[in-house]
């Protein structure tokens, strides 16, 4: 899955964006962003399940219960994160400045609907005055192409070591539907969600709880089925915002037009969170866990959950060892009940490459042949198992990447 060329967050009808540099981060690289509709949209969010969500998420909630907003506001370098009620006057004081930078340039919306969002290092407080120059810069440079996506893209990142970018389309009735992402994330991965921050925009003509019920389907099985390192971090944001620019028939209940809407939003999710993974910090390879034959799908998110955030299992892909006891024994503590006669796992993507090396509970004898694939297998930079639980007939996939040297110094030198 690669990135889109083609443009994302202002690709939908009705959307302009732009990034900065205001002089949050000593780097000197960018570090805000603004996204701005054209006028008020449907508008839904996910966010962190950690219990301590940094003062962006507590306002963001609060902007967000009408299930309207106009803008998005985001900073990165600092979190926002543990800084009590200074940090939520904060977040708020934020959101007045956009909605003052854009009443001078004769555009007027209310502070109630934009919605903010910070990343970065826990515990300092923004620095206003930096944060009031960028939004000032922020307002001047809006447009709309891929340039202004590019750069919003750039202004959220923090360890990112790139961008990330995606944009989907669909036909709803005679009417052409677009859908535009940008998202960070490289370390504190886990589920429910992730260090993470996604954006995402469409010109489709949906209703505040159609949305809502969309954005929550979308990222159960892509945001929510991701790790690099087992830490929930308290910024974790999926917003998007919906312009019914595109014209279509107001979706305002299940039916196949909401179906329709929701598959195209999850395949956006999915490209990004995959996106989010391959840049994991320090990562060299992606693994794919696919689990297959349990009785209920939440039995197989606890197999393949074990297995993604495995030590073990992180660093035998590292090395490109197919120590396949590793993943099998994850499966075994993940809490979900196994049974060994009926557990097989297999290595390698689909046939002939694959090579099943655990078989209802026994060991494969391998020739000579099977060696080398398994072994081309483990040297691939998206490898992939699949376990068969042999129970029933869910499954689920989930994404992780290795473990090397390189996540230990950046996360060792993070603040310093």
């Amino acid at each position: 899955m690669a990135k889109s060329s083609t443009g994302s967050i202002t690709l939908p009808k009705g959307f302009r964006a732009a990034g900065t540099t205001c002089g949050i981060k000593a780097s000197g690289k960018p570090d805000m962003a603004v996204i701005l509709a054209d006028q008020p949209c449907a508008a839904a969010a996910v966010f962190t399940k950690n219990r301590l969500p940094g003062a962006p998420v507590i306002a963001g909630k609060r902007h967000l219960r009408n299930g309207c907003a106009q803008a998005i506001v985001i900073n990165s370098g600092i979190a926002n994160d543990a800084t009590g009620q200074e940090g939520v006057d904060n977040a708020l004081s934020t959101c007045k400045l956009v909605t003052q930078e854009l009443a001078g340039v004769g555009i007027s919306i209310q502070h109630r609907d934009v919605v903010p969002s910070s990343t970065g290092v826990i515990g300092p407080q923004l620095p206003m005055d930096k944060i009031a120059r960028g939004v000032s810069q922020l307002v001047k440079k809006l447009a709309r192409g891929p340039k202004a996506d590019a750069d919003a893209a750039r202004g959220i990142m923090t360890t990112d070591l790139t961008p990330k970018s995606a944009n989907a389309s669909l036909k709803l009735g005679d009417k052409t539907v677009r859908l535009g992402g940008i998202a960070k994330g490289s370390g504190m991965i886990a589920p429910n969600m992730a260090t993470m921050l996604v954006f995402l925009t469409t010109d489709a003509a949906i209703s505040p709880a159609m949305l809502k019920l969309a954005l929550r389907e979308a990222t159960a099985v892509s945001f929510n089925r991701i790790s690099v390192d087992q830490h929930t971090s308290p910024s974790d944001t999926v917003a998007v915002l919906a312009s019914g620019l595109a014209g279509n028939r107001v979706v305002t209940r299940p039916g196949k037009a909401l179906n329709l809407f929701t598959e195209k939003l999850t395949l956006l999710c999915n490209n990004l969170a995959y996106q989010i993974v391959k840049d994991g910090e320090g990562a060299t390879r992606v693994f794919h866990v696919a689990v297959t034959g349990a009785r209920t799908e939440r039995e197989a998110d606890r197999v393949a959950k074990a297995v993604v955030d495995s030590p073990l299992v992180k660093t035998a892909v590292h090395g490109s060892d197919p120590n396949w006891g590793r993943i099998v024994t994850a499966a075994g503590y993940s809490g979900a009940r196994i049974n060994p006669q009926t557990l097989s796992l297999t290595i390698g993507r689909g046939r002939p490459e694959s090579v099943c090396v655990f078989d209802k509970g026994v060991p494969r004898s391998l020739s000579a042949a099977q060696e080398r694939r398994l072994e081309a297998a483990m040297k691939q930079k998206d490898v992939y198992f699949t376990l068969d639980l042999g129970r029933g007939e869910a499954g689920v996939n989930w994404l992780g990447c290795d473990l090397s040297r390189e996540y230990i110094r950046i996360n060792a030198d993070y603040t310093t």
